[in-house]
């Protein structure tokens, strides 16, 4: 058992895999969701670009879901405005979690398997190796990386952005996780953002869990050195980074 808590600090999800993980195992945790997920606004240019591009889902060949929130959200406008999709699309997730919001709608969908990521979408799918005269969707939200876009144009493709959502750092809430900090066991974060935000240059000495080399190198950019990078960012793998971290195994 642990005295004092593991932090989490990403957004709120509906049936958390990874917090049912450490509740299952009795592993004392907090969770402050720092981050909010927010839906583009109806009318926004954010919102009309996106309803513009689904409208003409028919002239593109490839259409690929960056996060589970860009599934949750760009798939429920897909079904009202196509109650039967074109032939010519094949949709792609950048994971099996994100993937698995397509069985709702029975939408058939590929992933990788070995890296839930952007890399993986490039490394691992043969469909996305040669894109010479495609055209690709990427849906996703707040502007991230552009690593996969740019890829896929070097590859061929011509690639359009589909704006979904905005991620929003709570202030009070920031406030309340930087507060925990000093008391947590480690600090969980599952994205770049979420270790900027949080920090703080006394807490440098706090255990960190990540989900990936890439934001491990961050990490110690920041001045952080008691890193525990996760195989990917699955809830088992996360898990098992934490148990890993805190010395429960």
């Amino acid at each position: 058992m642990l005295d004092k808590p593991v932090l989490v600090v990403r957004p709120l999800r509906d049936q958390d895999a990874f917090l049912n993980l450490l509740d299952q195992a009795s592993v004392a945790h907090r969770h402050i969701p720092i981050m909010q997920i927010q839906p583009v606004l109806e009318g926004s240019a954010d919102y009309q670009t996106a309803t513009g591009l689904i409208d003409q889902l028919d002239q593109y060949d490839q259409a690929i879901f960056i996060s589970a929130n860009a599934a949750e959200i760009g798939l429920s406008m897909i079904a009202k405005r196509w109650p039967q999709l074109p032939s010519s699309i094949d949709f792609f997730a950048v994971g099996p979690q994100t993937a698995a919001i397509f069985a709702e709608y029975d939408y058939s969908v590929c992933c990788p398997e070995l890296q839930p990521n952007s890399e993986g979408l490039l490394q691992e799918l043969p469909q996305l190796k040669s894109l010479q005269g495609k055209s690709v969707l990427i849906f996703r939200g707040g502007q991230g990386r552009q690593t996969l876009g740019e890829e896929l144009m070097q590859r061929g493709a011509t690639v359009a952005y589909g704006e979904l959502y905005r991620r929003v750092i709570q202030p009070d809430k920031l406030v309340e996780a930087q507060a925990v900090m000093a008391s947590a066991s480690c600090l969980v974060v599952h994205s770049g953002e979420l270790l900027r935000a949080m920090d703080i240059p006394c807490n440098k000495h706090i255990p960190l869990v990540v989900p990936s080399a890439r934001i491990a190198d961050l990490a110690q950019t920041m001045g952080y050195r008691h890193i525990q990078v996760a195989k990917n960012a699955l809830p088992t793998s996360m898990f098992d980074a934490v148990i890993e971290s805190t010395h429960l195994r």
